[in-house]
This record gives C-alpha cells, sequence and structure tokens, in this order.
C-alpha cells in the first residue's frame, strides 16, 4: 500500500525544472507585484518621461559595422528580434524595463544551438539567484514563471552596475522616496476634491457659548433649505468660508518641483519635458547643447545595453551601432566643418575622412566622377570672375 502512495505521489508532484534539470531551489518566488496605485506610471511626468526616452531611441537608425565599415542592417535577428511584434517595440519595452526596473532580461529562443529569436521577459516576474553566493564571480539562474535559465539564455541588462550586487539600479527604482513623494501629492490633491470631511464653513460667535447652544446653531444652519437656498441665523453668529488661492488648491508649487526632480531623474531636458525652469535662459543654442548632451549622458545608457544585445546576435567580426547624427546635428555641422580644414590644410585625405566616418574607401569611378564635377565647378566660378 506505502509503495503505490509513492508511485502516485512521483507520478502527479511537479517540479520546475531548468534547463539543465535542475530543479528550482524552494523558497525562490517571482517578487511581489507593483499595487496598481503605486505604478510610477501613474504620474505624468513620469509617463512623459518614458515616452520621451522610447520615443528618442526607437527613431534612432541602426548599422552594422564590419571590417571598421558602416554597412545597412541585413541581419534577420536585427532587423526583427522578436518575430511576434516590431523592432521598434521590442527597443521601447527594453527602454521602459531599463528605466522603471533598472534591468531588463532577454530570453534567447534556440534551435539546433542557435539563436533564432529573442523574448522581453517582464522584469517584475524574473527572479534572480547566485547560487554559489559569490558576488565577485556569481553563478546566476533567472526565473520566471516555474522555469530557471542559465546566463546563456538570458541577456542580463542593467541601467546602473554596482558592484557586489546582483541586480542592476535604475533612475526610478533607486529614487523611489522621491517619486513617492510625487504620487502622495497628487494623491493628496485628489483626497481633497473627493473627501467630505473637509471644513466647508465657519461659524463664529461675539459671546461665548456653551456646547448645547453652538450645536443648536449648526443644526439650524444645516436644516434651513438647500444649498442653493437663502439661509438666515440671527444672535450674533457670523458665517465664514475658508477659501485657498486657486495655486495652492492646484498643488502647482509642488507639481513644478515634482517635474523637475523627475526629469533630472530620468536626465531628460527640461524643455523636453515642458517644464520652466525658473531663471533659465534658453536659447536655441542652449537647447541644441542640452540634446547633444541628453543623447551622450541619458540615451546612450540605454543604447549601449542595446548594442551589447544586437553584438551578441550578430555573427563574429560584426557590430551593431546606433546612428546618433540625426540627434547631433550642431556637431555633424562642427565635425564636418574640421574635416573641410583638414582637407584644404592637407592633414587628411578623402578617403581617411570617409574611414574616420566609417565609410569604405571612394572608387575609381567615385573618384573620376568627383575629380569632373571639381573641374567643372572650377570653370564655372572661373567663368563667373571674368564677367
Amino acid at each position: 500500500m506505502m509503495a503505490r502512495m509513492k508511485w502516485f505521489k512521483r507520478m502527479f508532484k511537479r517540479e520546475a525544472r531548468d534547463t539543465n534539470g535542475d530543479v528550482v531551489p524552494s523558497g525562490v518566488v517571482p517578487p511581489a507585484r507593483t499595487p496598481a496605485g503605486e505604478d510610477p506610471l501613474t504620474l505624468s511626468t513620469v509617463f512623459r518621461g518614458v515616452q520621451i526616452l522610447q520615443t528618442a531611441i526607437c527613431g534612432l537608425t541602426v548599422y552594422e559595422v564590419r571590417d571598421g565599415y558602416r554597412e545597412p542592417v541585413s541581419n534577420k535577428l536585427i532587423l526583427q528580434p522578436d518575430p511576434t511584434r516590431s523592432r521598434d517595440d521590442f527597443i521601447a519595452d527594453i527602454v521602459a524595463s531599463l528605466a522603471i526596473h533598472g534591468n531588463a532580461y532577454v530570453r534567447l529562443d534556440m534551435f539546433n544551438g542557435q539563436t533564432v529569436a529573442c523574448s522581453l521577459l517582464p522584469a517584475d516576474l524574473v527572479t534572480v539567484t547566485n547560487r554559489n553566493g559569490d558576488p565577485a564571480n556569481p553563478d546566476l539562474r533567472y526565473s520566471y514563471r516555474g522555469r530557471t535559465y542559465d546566463a546563456g539564455r538570458i541577456v542580463h541588462m542593467k541601467y546602473l552596475n554596482v558592484p557586489g550586487m546582483v541586480l542592476g539600479m535604475g533612475p526610478l527604482s533607486a529614487c523611489r522616496s522621491e517619486v513617492e513623494s510625487a504620487q502622495a501629492a497628487k494623491n493628496c490633491k485628489a483626497k481633497y476634491y473627493r473627501d467630505s470631511s473637509n471644513i466647508k464653513a465657519i461659524m463664529t460667535s461675539e459671546k461665548e457659548l456653551p456646547p448645547d447652544a453652538a450645536a443648536r446653531a449648526k443644526a439650524q444652519w444645516e436644516a434651513q433649505g438647500d444649498v442653493n437656498g437663502t439661509k438666515f441665523i440671527g444672535n450674533g453668529y457670523k458665517l465664514q468660508f475658508p477659501a485657498l488661492k486657486a495655486e495652492d488648491l492646484q498643488f502647482i508649487a509642488s507639481q513644478k518641483f515634482d517635474t523637475t526632480q523627475i526629469a533630472r531623474l530620468l536626465g531628460i531636458p527640461a524643455s523636453l519635458m515642458l517644464a520652466a525652469v525658473e531663471g533659465s535662459n534658453l536659447t536655441y543654442s542652449n537647447i541644441e547643447q542640452a540634446w547633444i548632451e541628453f543623447a551622450d549622458y541619458t540615451l546612450a545608457a540605454y543604447t549601449n545595453n542595446i548594442e551589447e544585445l544586437f553584438n551578441r546576435l550578430l555573427p563574429r567580426g560584426r557590430t551593431a551601432k546606433f546612428d546618433w547624427d540625426s540627434s547631433r546635428r550642431t556637431d555633424v555641422s562642427e565635425r564636418f566643418n574640421a574635416y573641410k580644414v583638414a582637407l584644404d590644410a592637407g592633414f587628411y585625405t578623402l578617403d581617411e575622412v570617409r574611414a574616420r566616418e566609417g565609410l569604405r574607401p571612394l572608387s575609381d569611378e567615385q573618384k573620376q566622377a568627383l575629380a569632373m564635377k571639381k573641374e567643372a565647378t572650377g570653370i564655372e566660378q572661373s567663368g563667373h570672375a571674368e564677367q
């Protein structure tokens, strides 16, 4: 009888095993879900900030680099990492995961030892464990919905690396108290308008009244008609309605401070967050420089992780890069002017300039066409000079 019971237990016992056949350690469960009321995306400033990051990065062009030269993307895994959706959606989810959680987990789907697709796992459903307890040389396992994967199947991207910590830190998760204070201010404003316990009127008297007389006066006032009717109360009573300034009712000062703080956390220029910074003198050149710094010190924190993921998907000898020229127009103009000075002075040849830009040398046909164009331009300029 006991043998039969053990057989039934073995048949119906369910164990979550990883790709190597190991049982998931007991006590390791996915982290708790974030309650809907505490979701940072319910704040308009956070929502706007994450949307700006996603739009800016998804708008960048990706190209491949082979033997030091730029080429259009041809690899299918780079063109569409997840076959169930577009590359822009895939990249946007990575950006949001890094901004909100500080971590992003991409599962590599394998077939015959080759990566055939990628899947982004929800960061709040992934549990990371270090099996050997050594932070310097960790043996990481990633648990997701009862399955456990080793580091060969999961690309773990971190917004900010901290030595000794398994998980990365993100701008919103690291400074949770500041985000929660903005959430509390929003809830306080909403509660003020919804809560019926707020004082609507104050009744005063010129003489001292016992509690029962004050209660009778209050009841008499409340019993006289509806809110739109005319009421009368005598015996020296005065009625005052507490009034708040519109600025105080809308928590404008607090909202300005919270917007500036969250923009600083996310590393987004105030002009993009539609936030006015007192004492700032915004000109076209200042805004252009702010956008360049935004690309260099904010967007690069996300794109570097995505480039590392793409490099892992590409064959050896090929890498992926984002094209920043569209977001750094001023830098591009200054760089090309510097190239022109170097070409005129003889410091660089045209092919050397092209190599610095990741372009292949000109072919003989291109050089001949360029020489003919220069010759025609010179003849035209000399004709104008004679006239």
